[in-house]
């Protein structure tokens, strides 16, 4: 592969852990519009996912419903829980060590772009990246436009940018915008379901990136 001049960066689940957030706004929603009490499990499996397509894989309802549970999420999360939220061990020192070499950082991620940039903001980690870019409110952007959008605003083709992130959608993502991609176990995806995408390395925290970026390029 070629040599890698931008690392772009899933959030939730793959920089931060915002499980706390994020699990309490979908237990607000649906009990604001009468929808049964969720597992821990199926909690845990919005981190990550569009929500759109998480309430409606674990509600079995259709897109307008979805979309009224969304609203009713988005309507909680910015009020406090968003902040509910931690960086992951080494984080801090993965990135400052991607600067130190000169590696462009970027941000692709399903989570609104207020939102992202509110949280970054708030961790100290927003000064690391060089663009953040969220979804749009109606979920129309996948996540190959997400990191299609960070490559064309960093200036840097494709074939020189590595996705990293934590579930099969961000493999999924970097696979149809043509970026090789680094798997993370430390967040909440299905290890097994990445492994079957193609990918360069799978790192069980976050300086194992840095490695695998020192071994392919």
């Amino acid at each position: 592969m070629n040599a890698v001049k931008c690392v772009i960066f899933d959030l939730d689940g793959t920089l931060l852990d915002t499980s706390p957030g994020i699990t309490e706004s979908v237990r607000y929603a649906a009990e604001k519009l009468g929808y049964p009490a969720l597992s821990e499990k199926q909690l845990r499996s919005f981190v990550g996912p569009p929500l759109q397509d998480s309430f409606m894989r674990c509600y079995g309802c259709d897109r307008s419903q979805a979309d009224a549970l969304t609203a009713a999420y988005r309507e909680h999360y910015p009020k406090g829980p968003i902040l509910n939220a931690r960086p992951y061990e080494g984080m801090e020192t993965l990135l400052a060590a991607l600067e130190k070499r000169g590696l462009c950082a970027a941000v692709a991620t399903g989570k609104p772009q207020a939102f992202s940039e509110k949280i970054l903001r708030h961790f100290g980690l927003e000064r690391f990246f060089r663009v953040i870019h969220g979804s749009d409110m109606e979920g129309k952007l996948k996540k190959s436009d997400l990191i299609r959008l960070c490559a064309g605003d960093t200036g840097i083709s494709c074939d020189q940018c590595v996705m990293i992130g934590d579930t099969e959608h961000d493999a999924r993502g970097a696979r149809d915008a043509g970026v090789p991609f680094i798997g993370v176990s430390y967040g909440f995806g299905d290890r097994d379901e990445m492994l079957r995408c193609p990918h360069i390395g799978f790192a069980d925290k976050p300086m194992d990136v840095l490695r695998i970026l020192e071994e392919v390029t």
